[in-house]
């Protein structure tokens, strides 16, 4: 266990904890280790996200952005704040914003979201009346 500034700092308990859904995948586009945030939000078993492409459950219009932005990332860029859409095990639709780094060393990308559904919902409304 690693101190910072004289706080124990156990990784795998901030892992579990957050309500932000935490992701490692690999190069090869397939989830390695998902938090409680990401079963709880999707809906899916972890047999379930390790099993298929991470491509099969992002809504269909955000693949090609996603994937370009994959490839970005992959090539050294930070990503930032990038929002897509996922289907959930119920077929619901949940917007989420996205910050992820890639260690080309051990060919792992961890991940970090956001469900960013409401603003979005609230924005629509927004835009309705206008």
């Amino acid at each position: 266990m690693r101190m910072l500034r004289n706080v124990p700092l156990d990784a795998a308990a901030f892992f579990e904890m957050t309500p932000d859904l935490v992701c490692i995948a690999g190069r090869d586009g397939y989830l390695k280790s998902v938090n409680q945030a990401v079963l709880d939000k999707l809906g899916y078993s972890r047999e379930e996200l390790f099993s298929r492409p991470i491509d099969s459950f992002i809504y269909e219009e955000d693949r090609p952005r996603t994937s370009r932005e994959r490839e970005k990332l992959l090539g050294g860029n930070l990503l930032h704040n990038f929002e897509n859409r996922y289907y959930t095990r119920s077929g619901d639709i949940l917007w989420l914003e996205w910050t992820s780094i890639f260690f080309p060393d051990r060919d792992l990308v961890l991940a970090i979201a956001r469900d960013i559904s409401p603003r979005k919902k609230m924005e629509a409304e927004i835009e309705e009346r206008f």
